[in-house]
């Protein structure tokens, strides 16, 4: 009899000790994975998710990159399952790929030395060594000119549905105000019901 007891509580102890890891299995979430896109040529599967939810770039595809004099490429990710949803990256070897912007269909453009880069539906600016410099807080942002940039709170990004291809949108409604290259606000924000197209943006 106390054998069996033996027994019993062995097999209880192994169930419980696997339990967890059974768990930790079944919630883990499957990569995703992403196709590249250059012109006239897609590479397939280029790049996945990591642990952290953030795209990583298979080593044979990044080896491949055109890389600038300060280590930068860009490349465009697409689902393959779904290729009207893409996002552009900036690339450096040994980082993570950062989102940024669209503009002109293509990165956004380091203007002043820093680029938008979406976080969690708001927009941020990135340095060239792909810091978040400036916080991602805003609902929208325009490229830095002349060490200003104009942005936007509970602002809405406006699509011109009769635009040719190539042609930008822009945003409406909500506050806005301009920040320095420290994100310090150099101008209060207001309100502003007005289209801004003079800014206009492909987002």
């Amino acid at each position: 009899m106390p054998d069996l007891l033996k027994i019993a509580a062995l097999g209880i102890l192994l169930v419980l000790s696997a339990k967890p890891v059974l768990a930790k299995d079944q919630s883990a979430p499957a990569p995703v994975i992403f196709d590249c896109w250059e012109p006239e040529r897609t590479f397939k599967q280029c790049a996945a998710t990591g642990p952290d939810g953030r795209p990583r770039l298979k080593r044979s595809y990044s080896a491949r990159l055109r890389y600038d004099p300060d280590g930068l490429a860009s490349v465009m990710l697409f689902n393959g399952t779904d290729k009207r949803k893409f996002q552009w990256y900036y690339v450096r070897r040994g980082v993570a790929p950062v989102p940024v912007e669209t503009m002109d269909n293509g990165p956004d453009y380091f203007e002043d030395g820093l680029a938008r880069s979406p976080v969690s539906g708001k927009i941020g600016y990135i340095d060239r060594k792909l810091n978040l410099v400036i916080p991602a807080i805003y609902d929208g942002a325009y490229p830095f000119k002349d060490g200003v940039a104009v942005v936007c709170t509970a602002c809405s990004y406006v699509s011109d549905s009769t635009a040719t291809e190539g042609e930008r949108g822009w945003y409406e409604g909500g506050q806005w105000g301009r920040i320095d290259r420290t994100g310090r606000v150099v101008s209060p924000f207001r309100p502003r019901r007005k289209a801004n197209r003079s800014n206009s943006t492909d987002g």
